[in-house]
């Protein structure tokens, strides 16, 4: 399986991620970050930001992000990719108190990275009889086929 386009996918995100801290950075700390989000057009182009709470003011959103992203880049680079753990960091610190950001955030990201979020979604939601009995006698699993793989040869 192939994942390249999902590790570039995941990288033009974190982009996108770095570009929303720079210009929040040079916003009001103590503003609410969804009124900048509306507010700015530099951060109205980032779509991403209208899933955060709207009570996450904008130098708590620097503070959460750093630590949510951190470990992306490295990550991403991986032979293996941890899936759970991309998904876990940022919804441990960008929607711990935010269950519906959080299934409204990992939605938006899923339109280009399917997988995303959803081992965190499995776990937070006990699963039913019917669901379990469904995918035991044939049905169609959610998660759609997955890509994997490494796009530069090992080095040798």
């Amino acid at each position: 399986m192939d994942d390249r386009f999902d590790r570039r996918e995941l990288l033009l995100h974190l982009g996108d991620v770095l570009e929303a801290m720079r210009n929040v950075g040079a916003t009001q700390a103590f503003s609410p970050l969804a009124l900048l989000a509306s507010r700015e057009p530099s951060l109205q182009a980032l779509p991403f930001l209208q899933h955060m709470s709207p009570r996450l003011r904008a130098r708590d959103f620097l503070e959460r992000a750093a630590s949510a992203y951190a470990s992306w880049p490295r990550a991403l680079l991986e032979t293996e990719l941890d899936r759970v753990e991309l998904a876990s960091t940022v919804q441990r610190e960008l929607f711990a108190d935010d269950p519906q950001g959080w299934a409204s955030y990992a939605a938006y990201v899923r339109q280009k990275v399917s997988w995303f979020g959803l081992e965190l979604d499995k776990s937070a939601h006990a699963s039913t009889a019917v669901n379990d009995d469904d995918e035991e006698n044939g049905g169609t699993s959610p998660t759609p086929a997955m890509k994997t793989g490494w796009p530069w040869k090992p080095i040798e």
